[in-house]
């Protein structure tokens, strides 16, 4: 099983984006977000191993020296891969690149990695909207993207570890600067 911390949108937020899945579900383009049930996220970093205790207290750290924040989607895109996996990208502020950052420097003095995609200057912020999409696809993935109302500010207000597929949260904390 693989593990990801997750920064999720707040529950105004993700009902955008379910309805995103839900349209793409419907056009028979694909279902995977619905199927795996997870929520609307940026991912902070994706481990292939992880013994969740070992993070546990310094995700509640980290949430408490974090306050919810907004981002503001303004694009779609695809990753350059085999996956198909179709995105919504933030405006990457200093703001968000900070709050990375600083979830990193946790990650360090634990001695954990993850992923190479995940690290700073690698990362790239996103919200996925579909996987595994098939490539004649994609193009109508993108569209609908496109034609929803999805784009604009959105609040994050949480940070989780979940154990994924399907997606299992093990726990999770509410972001308040403290």
């Amino acid at each position: 099983m693989a593990y990801a911390v997750e920064l999720n949108l707040s529950a105004d937020s993700a009902g955008r984006v379910i309805r995103l899945w839900e349209r793409l579900a419907d056009a028979s383009i694909n279902s995977v977000m619905l199927d795996m049930g997870g929520r609307p996220h940026i991912s902070l970093a994706v481990f292939e191993e992880l013994a969740p205790p070992l993070l546990e207290e310094d995700l509640s750290r980290f949430a408490k020296m974090t306050g919810p924040f907004s981002v503001a989607l303004w694009s779609a895109g695809v990753f350059p891969d085999t996956k198909g996996v179709v995105f919504l990208a933030p405006a990457v502020t200093q703001e968000l690149l900070e709050i990375h950052r600083r979830f990193y420097a946790f990650l360090e003095v634990s001695g954990l990695e993850c992923q190479e995609y995940y690290r700073p200057g690698r990362w790239v912020p996103h919200c996925t909207v579909a996987t595994e999409v098939l490539p004649d696809r994609v193009g109508a993935a993108i569209e609908l993207c496109v034609q929803s109302e999805v784009f604009g500010p959105v609040m994050l207000d949480e940070v989780s570890l979940v154990e994924f597929r399907p997606v299992r949260e093990i726990y999770a904390f509410p972001l308040r600067s403290d």
